[in-house]
């Protein structure tokens, strides 16, 4: 027989090769399942800087709609001019001089008929030949819309300067008269295109386009690309889109990825590139570092594999529990860390529990803001109700009285009669003031109370005033006095005025019942200033201010009625004037309110 089965082997390896073999066999899975984190994290890295790069975009945006809603503003109150109201171009080229000086992104302002023609240009003389319109396009659309237009990138006639139009219709009437224009340079976006932080160390370059495609601001060499036409590739994908991020050459020829924000109000294209080796290298050098790490592990072992993995896991575990303390409302603790992406999680961590406090901070400010709006409005609403029903209460009783008289067929004598119809009419007179003072205030809040200016004399109004509240004065045993200088004859809206000389006269009578008051009206320099004189309880500094306000009044309630409105409205019907009123007084001296108003006639 044959001896014992002889087991077969294969060729003995060396130790080494076992103890390789091993730490293969149990790094590798490492190293594989390594991998998949780093991709998964490269992905997730990928999409967190394409966001960045879309906010970016987006703000640039936000700002250049902001540096343009600004401009929009003052050269919409520009076009408010009371020159143009009566076609006085030389007027009016000295007040958008005066405007301009203030806008240093403005390269002129130029006021068209709606033809075309040049009534005012601040870079050319007045007496100069007039030029073709630059850029007709804008012109020929705000014609078509009758709405604000921002024109394209062109280059001036005369100087070859880029600059756009900023277009606003001008109307009277309803009629369009003229075609206001601020010329705006590239270089006044500078601020709009680069001020906010870059989201990337490694930003590349940020653009501004026209809505013809033309580059109107780049960060990167401006002096060579402004006025070029944008890339055509970069026009072809943005032309249908609002927003995205895709990739594509710059137009010095290098991959970049470009996030890209349309204007919806102006059609204009923001843009931000950065270079693809600025997303993709970090994801290239991850994959790198995680094989370069497999072979190390490899030939340093096992142990140096089991280190580098403790340490990674300290680092991941220290922002989970930061993470943790951030959802539990605490603030997260995280320390300085090797790996740049477990950093950059530490940062936006920090930054968002920040954010979190401020939005319940803003939060409870609302809150309060609300709170004491609710207040405001029940305090309102329960004064007004006081006030509406003490008139309505007497002309209630006053027609019961009218009415068991009529049923007894009782006769009412001349005298009663009167005394009767007296006592109404001063009930609906002030029933009908304190709804005009809400109506007024209404229109003030909103926005929409206009002034019909007049050209009269101040002092013959003052007078017409204390003729009409003759009987309600006299009432409060008040002597009134009217004293001018001379007419002091101006431009101003003779409604207004007689409604701000009855509040102060009403509140002289009022709070300076049995004293004289005093009316002056006089010229001082180029303006014209009235003044009320009481010489009742005075007002004490700590309230000289606070009466100016919506529903206050220098004393109790209840001691004096009314609603707290008439010093607001005469502040606010001033103001709109271009005045200013202020008051002076000792408590139990009187109080002297005083109106300075311009727009004297023959200034």
């Amino acid at each position: 027989m044959n001896g014992p089965e002889e087991r077969r082997v294969s060729r003995p390896r060396p130790l080494r090769w076992h103890l390789a073999l091993l730490t293969a066999g149990a790094v590798l899975p490492v190293v594989a399942f390594s991998g998949l984190v780093v991709l998964q994290r490269a992905s997730h890295m990928q999409e967190v800087a394409e966001r960045s790069l879309q906010r970016s975009a987006q703000m640039i945006t936000f700002s250049f709609e902001r540096e343009m809603a600004a401009s929009l503003r003052t050269l919409q109150a520009l076009a408010q001019s009371a020159a143009l109201d009566h076609g006085d171009i030389e007027s009016f080229r000295a007040e958008a001089q005066r405007v301009a000086r203030t806008q240093p992104s403005w390269l002129t302002v130029v006021l068209l008929t709606p033809q075309g023609e040049q009534l005012v240009n601040l870079r050319r003389p007045k007496e100069a030949p007039p030029v073709l319109v630059t850029e007709p396009e804008s012109l020929q659309r705000l014609l078509e819309t009758r709405e604000p237009i921002v024109g394209a990138l062109a280059p001036g006639q005369a100087t070859g300067q880029w600059a756009f139009p900023l277009r606003i219709p001008v109307t009277r009437d309803d009629q369009l008269r003229y075609v206001l224009t601020a010329v705006i340079i590239p270089r006044a976006l500078q601020d709009a295109v680069t001020h906010q932080k870059p989201v990337e160390d490694s930003e590349f370059t940020r653009t501004l386009v026209d809505h013809q495609g033309r580059i109107v601001f780049r960060t990167k060499s401006p002096e060579r690309f402004i006025g070029t036409r944008a890339h055509a590739g970069f026009l072809a994908i943005t032309e249908a889109r609002t927003e995205g991020v895709f990739r594509l050459d710059t137009m010095e020829g290098r991959p970049a990825y470009v996030a890209f924000s349309r204007s919806a109000a102006w059609n204009w294209i923001s843009a931000v590139a950065v270079p693809i080796e600025a997303i993709d290298g970090p994801f290239r050098r991850s994959l790198l570092a995680v094989g370069g790490s497999g072979v190390l592990a490899l030939l340093l072992s096992a142990a140096g594999a089991l280190l580098f993995s403790r340490r990674f896991a300290r680092d991941i575990h220290a922002a989970a529990t930061a993470a943790e303390a951030l959802a539990s409302g605490g603030q997260p603790q995280l320390g300085p860390s090797s790996i740049a992406e477990v950093h950059r999680l530490g940062e936006s961590l920090t930054l968002s529990a920040r954010r979190l406090r401020q939005h319940a901070q803003e939060e409870q400010s609302a809150r309060r803001e609300l709170e004491q709006a609710i207040q405001a409005r029940d305090e309102f609403l329960s004064l007004a109700s006081h006030e509406l029903k003490t008139p309505l209460t007497s002309l209630m009783l006053q027609t019961q009285v009218l009415q068991r008289k009529l049923q007894r067929e009782q006769a009412l004598p001349p005298e009663a009669a009167g005394r009767l119809l007296d006592q109404t009419t001063r009930q609906t007179q002030r029933l009908a003031r304190l709804i005009n003072d809400m109506l007024d205030i209404s229109r003030i809040t909103t926005g929409r109370l206009e002034l019909e200016k007049e050209t009269f004399d101040l002092a013959a109004l003052a007078s017409e005033v204390v003729a009409k509240l003759a009987f309600q004065l006299a009432e409060a045993r008040c002597e009134v006095s009217v004293q001018a200088e001379g007419p002091v004859v101006g431009t101003w809206d003779r409604h207004r005025l007689e409604q701000v000389l009855t509040n102060l006269l009403t509140n002289a009578a009022r709070y300076g019942a049995g004293t004289p008051v005093e009316v002056s009206v006089r010229r001082r320099e180029h303006q014209a200033e009235l003044r009320v004189k009481d010489h009742g309880r005075g007002i004490a500094p700590a309230d000289q201010e606070r009466i100016f306000h919506k529903f206050e009044r220098a004393v109790n309630g209840n001691e004096v009625s009314g609603l707290g409105l008439g010093l607001f409205i005469v502040r606010e019907l001033v103001d709109m004037h271009g005045g200013s009123v202020h008051v002076m007084s000792t408590p139990g001296q009187g109080a002297t309110f005083t109106v300075v108003l311009s727009s004297l006639a023959g200034r």
